[in-house]
């Protein structure tokens, strides 16, 4: 048996591809399936199962163009409602590739239709090798239980407590192969660690530990961070086969002109200081880290016509990310980048880009009020004395809230969201805003004060 993982950066995605006697199976497949491909021809297998852990909703799936390109089956929950052909798997049903058996379990609770699949590889034991827990299990943490909307909310919570006692019951070396990573929304605080074991999670993960409901739910629920609002339309486009067999088109040249009189939205992916200094009018700004998808989903609609500015590799890796995201109208970019718009002499913006020490002194004389726009969870632990809680995902809804006779310094972790907030504040009029450079990070090397909410205001918040 041979297993290799896959990771797409930007949506914090791990897939994975299993050989055994000359066979071969994907899960949870990526949206540009070429990969796949190559690794099938390297191994001289054919890819014969395509296996589904639920229908996700923060990456569009590569499932149906997988099929498409190979003939192979896509196999997932019974409770899957998708309109192409798919096998409806039920807890206990056995894939047989070689020498692999993959088992079922039904792990319902991050969505209705989510199962995991257990691995024996037979050629070494008898007992389970492996699980693919996909974004029911992950490493030090699970999936969040509130993407189907309040209704459904409290029985998906049921669920996934049941579904934490499956996993609690297997041996403490069988390993974890989650479907994301960190810098994924699809839970609270999803580590890096890939594999993981049931053991050490048993000994690390908070959420697998908790054997009592009540206690379950409550830390579950505690401090959720706000999902982006791509998800929404992502899943639905992972139901809809019409909509997943689009292959990546890289993006064109595009003219100052055409940039200029642009009835869409212009991403600049250059730095968060180059950015502050000068930017295309209306532009908005985030580098392509692996919080990529986030902050694109907070901010940027998957329809609006999207012009990208930045180096070669940025657009490329942007673009990609993009696409797997589900954004299929990347029209282009800049060519030339910044420095042919300026050439130019075409207009200009800028913010202010402060240090901690100079963002402290403008709150201290009454000029400037910082807004920490980190996730729910991360304002849950420390903080800066009197900065106003406003998460990037409630930005556009509660602008009203925004005084306009201060400077609004935008403060996140490092400075990528903080500049992303930035732009978008400018481009809902507020003129005097800045970006906190270095965010949180900064400010705390620089020994500036911080404080901790007590524990039960922060309850109470959440």
């Amino acid at each position: 048996m041979e297993l290799k993982t896959f990771y797409a950066p930007g949506v914090s995605h791990f897939s994975y591809m299993l050989l055994s006697d000359g066979k071969a199976v994907v899960i949870d497949p990526q949206r540009d399936i070429e990969t796949y491909l190559e690794t099938a021809a390297q191994w001289q297998a054919p890819i014969t199962h395509i296996l589904l852990t639920h229908t996700h909703a923060d990456f569009t799936g590569g499932q149906v163009r997988l099929s498409q390109a190979t003939s192979a089956p896509i196999l997932m929950s019974h409770k899957g409602k998708v309109d192409y052909p798919v096998q409806g798997m039920r807890e206990g049903d056995v894939i047989d590739i070689g020498a692999v058996q993959l088992k079922v379990l039904e792990t319902p609770g991050h969505t209705p239709d989510h199962v995991s699949y257990i691995l024996t590889d037979r050629d070494a034991a008898d007992t389970p090798l492996a699980v693919f827990t996909g974004d029911s299990l992950f490493s030090g943490d699970v999936g969040r239980p509130d993407l189907f909307g309040p209704e459904l909310q409290q029985e998906l919570t049921r669920q996934l407590f049941e579904s934490m006692e499956k996993y609690r019951a297997m041996a403490d070396g069988v390993l974890i192969y989650p479907a994301h990573g960190a810098g994924s929304l699809c839970g609270k605080r999803v580590g890096q660690r890939n594999p993981s074991s049931i053991g050490y999670e048993k000994q690390a993960n908070t959420m697998l530990r908790l054997d009592n409901f009540e206690s379950f739910k409550a830390e579950l629920q505690s401090a959720m961070p706000t999902p982006p609002a791509y998800y929404y339309a992502t899943a639905k486009k992972n139901t809809r086969g019409a909509e997943l067999d689009r292959p990546f088109r890289a993006p064109q040249p595009l003219g100052t002109d055409q940039l200029a009189g642009w009835d869409g939205v212009i991403l600049d992916l250059r730095d968060q200081a180059g950015f502050a200094a000068s930017h295309i009018p209306g532009s908005l700004n985030t580098v392509t880290d692996e919080h990529f998808s986030l902050l694109i989903g907070f901010a940027i609609d998957p329809q609006s016509p999207l012009a990208l500015v930045g180096t070669p590799d940025s657009i490329s890796t942007a673009a990609l990310t993009l696409y797997r995201m589900g954004y299929d109208r990347v029209e282009g970019y800049l060519a030339g980048g910044i420095d042919a718009w300026r050439k130019q002499a075409r207009p200009t913006e800028s913010f202010d880009y402060l240090t901690a020490e100079e963002a402290q002194r403008q709150v201290n004389a009454n000029r400037a009020l910082i807004l920490d726009i980190r996730t729910e969870s991360e304002q849950a632990g420390e903080r800066i004395p009197g900065a106003m809680k406003f998460p990037l995902a409630t930005l556009k809804a509660r602008l009203q809230e925004l005084p306009r006779d201060r400077q609004l310094v935008l403060q996140c972790g490092h400075g990528c969201r903080g500049s992303l907030a930035a732009s978008m504040l400018k481009n809902e009029g507020f003129t005097n805003v800045a970006n906190l450079a270095g965010g949180m990070l900064a400010w705390k090397a620089a020994g500036l004060p911080t404080e901790t909410e007590p524990a039960e205001l922060a309850e109470s918040a959440a």
